[in-house]
């Protein structure tokens, strides 16, 4: 071999050399660029992959809060209405035993102590007195006993709602009003007995 061809043969044995590892270290770059993308689009993917997770769980927590408190809302609804069912059998009852009890001598007895407690509570003044539309005569009957018995004058009016019975004293001189109409006293046991009866709905 000469020595052209031994230079020539070096020659080839280094750009082989050089070519290879020039080769090598362009494809670890391309592998750890490939590499690199891959993260990169793995990590794209998990960040959109965790936010869809997280739109659908807050979706689904909406509907189930909103399917919560259309329920409660139906069921307080409903316990309502039964207990407004309840309330109305228990005081329709009661307003039948008042009407029967209107129609006794113990009622006349019941508005004349009533009345004349009510006046004497009211004080000195111009007194007018409001009764049932239905109990104007038997109103007036007391009114001159009390003219009578007691010496005091009052004026008696109907009222325009029906408060079933009873009676509502106003002292025109004081701007006082004492409601002992039998309507303001069930009511206020209505709402007693709301309170007491374990049928109050929060």
């Amino acid at each position: 071999m000469t020595y052209f061809e031994e230079k020539l043969q070096s020659f080839t044995k280094t750009v082989m050399m050089e070519a290879t590892q020039q080769r090598e270290k362009i494809l670890k770059e391309a592998q750890a660029h490939k590499k690199e993308i891959l993260e990169q689009k793995e990590l794209e993917f998990l960040e959109h992959s965790y936010e869809t997770i997280q739109k659908e769980i807050r979706k689904v927590l909406k509907e189930k809060n909103e399917m919560i408190s259309w329920t409660v809302i139906e069921s307080k609804k409903r316990l309502f209405q039964k207990r407004e069912e309840i309330v109305d059998e228990i005081f329709s009852n009661i307003l039948k035993q008042i009407e029967a009890f209107k129609q006794t001598a113990l009622y006349e007895a019941f508005l004349f102590h009533n009345l004349r407690a009510d006046i004497q509570a009211a004080g000195e003044g111009e007194i007018w007195v409001y009764v049932n539309k239905t109990d104007m005569a038997l109103a007036d009957k007391l009114k001159q006993r009390l003219e009578q018995e007691e010496g005091i004058s009052i004026a008696v009016l109907p009222e325009e709602y029906d408060m079933i019975g009873g009676c509502k004293v106003m002292n025109k001189t004081k701007n006082l009003i004492i409601d002992d109409s039998l309507q303001n006293r069930i009511q206020k046991q209505r709402e007693q007995f709301l309170k007491t009866s374990g049928l109050v709905i929060e």
